[in-house]
């Protein structure tokens, strides 16, 4: 199962990870990510998100 992760970075405090939804395959997970246009996100394992093993979104930030 894959979980389709947002990342907003807000311009005065950190990062925040909210989990959008969760799927069955990685191919469903990216499809849903391209038609909601989720550009600042990923499709992570649920079970590497659930245990922190996973890049948070500072990582991903641009600024």
């Amino acid at each position: 199962m894959f979980a389709l992760v947002l990342f907003i970075c807000y311009l005065d405090a950190g990062c925040e990870d909210i989990v959008v939804d969760v799927y069955n395959t990685e191919p469903q997970c990216v499809a849903s990510m391209d038609d909601q246009r989720i550009r600042h996100g990923g499709c992570f394992p649920v079970e590497d998100f659930i245990d922190g093993f996973w890049r948070p979104a500072q990582e991903y930030a641009e600024m």
